[in-house]
């Protein structure tokens, strides 16, 4: 039942994830927009989207950290040693990784 519960809350952290990747681009184009709609000051939008970016990248952190932790109990309550960690940004992350690893091959070949 314990283990049930700390997978449906790894599917929360997804979705907490999820949301906050979409924050990343919606909040600068906000400021963005709101930069060019008013006549203010730019370095205080500048200052607005800089903090803006810090926060969510904290809480992008904390997720996946509150997530890591709660895969390490999952392991230890399974007693699965060769069990690996499921990652929240999935296997799209992975193919980026590779794509990148393809991409400097490419260029230390030429």
């Amino acid at each position: 039942m314990i283990i049930e519960y700390e997978r449906k809350i790894h599917i929360k952290n997804e979705k907490r994830i999820k949301i906050g990747l979409r924050c990343i681009i919606i909040i600068p184009m906000i400021f963005l927009f709101l930069l060019f709609v008013t006549e203010s000051s730019k370095v205080i939008f500048l200052i607005l989207w800089i903090v803006s970016l810090f926060v969510i990248a904290s809480y992008l952190i904390a997720v996946e950290y509150m997530d890591y932790n709660l895969q390490k109990k999952i392991k230890e309550f399974t007693g699965d040693e060769d069990a690996e960690f499921d990652g929240l940004l999935g296997d799209d992350l992975m193919q980026v990784h590779e794509t990148l690893k393809r991409i400097k091959q490419r260029e230390g070949d030429m």
